[in-house]
C-alpha cells in the first residue's frame, strides 16, 4: 500500500482543530515569528523593534501615502469616516503576522497584535463611546472559525476601557474576498450595501471606534461607516493595524 502522507494522516484532526476555532499547528506547535522564524511569539522583540510605522506624509484621512493634506481619492469620494489611524503600514513582518492570523488559521497571535493596537490607542486616543469589529459574515465566519477584527476589538476594548459591542454591525450578504482585488472601484462595487447596524444595536449620538486589520482601499470601513452613520452615530473612526499603499517613493 502507498504511503500515506503526514497531511492526510492529519486531516481528520486539521478539521476538528479548525470547528474549534485553531489550527492543528497552531495547537501543537509553539509560535514561529512571523519575521525571523524563532519560537515564542508571532513578532518576536527584536523584529518588533523594526517594523514598518506609519508615519507622515499621509492623507489626514484615510492615512495612505499623500504629500496633500487630503489624498486624491478621499478628495473624491467623500469618506464617511472622520479618519483611519494605524501603528504600521502594511508590509514585512507585520504583514506576515497579519496573515497568519486572517488566514492562517494562527487565532492565538491576536492577544500579541491586539496589544499591540491597544498601546497605539492608548498614546494617540480617538473619540470613543463605542468600540466595535469590523463584520463578517456568518458562513465565513463558520469557515474560518474566529473574525480577526473581532478578536482584535475585544483585546483592545479590554486594554482600553471602552465598551465593546461586538454584534453592533452585521453582514447582511457574502462579499468576495478583497484581498484578490487590485482596483479599488472593483472593492467598493463589491462590498457596497453589505452591512447594517444590528437590531441591538444603538448608536444615535455616539461616537464609535471601528476596528480591522488592515485598511487597504477603506472600502470596507466606508461601508460600515455609512451604515453606523444613517442610524445615527455622531462620528466614525478607524482604527487598524495597518495600512496598505503607504509606501513612499523610492523605497
Amino acid at each position: 500500500m502507498a504511503d500515506v502522507s503526514l497531511k492526510e494522516r492529519l486531516a481528520p484532526l486539521q478539521h476538528l482543530a479548525g470547528r474549534a476555532g485553531r489550527t492543528l499547528l497552531d495547537v501543537l506547535y509553539p509560535f514561529e515569528c512571523a519575521g525571523c522564524g524563532g519560537s515564542g511569539k508571532i513578532i518576536c522583540d527584536g523584529c518588533a523593534e523594526d517594523l514598518a510605522e506609519l508615519v507622515a506624509p499621509y492623507c489626514r484621512v484615510c492615512s495612505a501615502y499623500s504629500v496633500s493634506e487630503i489624498c486624491q481619492a478621499c478628495a473624491q469620494s467623500g469618506r464617511r469616516f472622520e479618519g483611519v489611524r494605524a501603528p504600521f503600514r502594511y508590509e514585512g513582518t507585520i504583514r506576515q503576522a497579519i496573515l497568519a492570523l486572517k488566514y492562517g488559521g494562527i487565532k492565538a497571535a491576536a492577544p500579541q497584535l491586539g496589544d499591540m493596537l491597544a498601546c497605539y490607542l492608548q498614546a494617540n486616543p480617538l473619540p470613543g463611546d463605542i468600540l466595535a469589529p469590523v463584520p463578517m459574515h456568518a458562513s465565513r465566519r463558520r469557515e474560518r472559525g474566529y473574525n480577526q477584527a473581532e478578536l482584535l476589538a475585544r483585546r483592545v476594548a479590554e486594554r482600553c476601557g471602552i465598551p465593546f459591542q461586538p454584534d453592533l454591525l452585521v453582514r447582511t450578504r457574502r462579499v468576495d474576498a478583497q484581498a484578490g482585488m487590485s482596483s479599488a472601484v472593483n472593492r467598493a462595487a463589491n462590498v457596497a450595501d453589505s452591512v447594517a447596524v444590528s437590531q441591538r444595536g444603538d448608536v444615535s449620538g455616539q461616537r464609535v471606534v471601528l476596528v480591522d486589520d488592515v485598511a487597504t482601499t477603506g472600502s470596507t470601513l466606508d461601508n460600515c461607516a455609512a451604515a453606523l452613520k444613517e442610524a445615527g452615530a455622531a462620528s466614525v473612526w478607524c482604527l487598524t493595524l495597518a495600512v496598505a499603499g503607504n509606501r513612499r517613493g523610492g523605497e
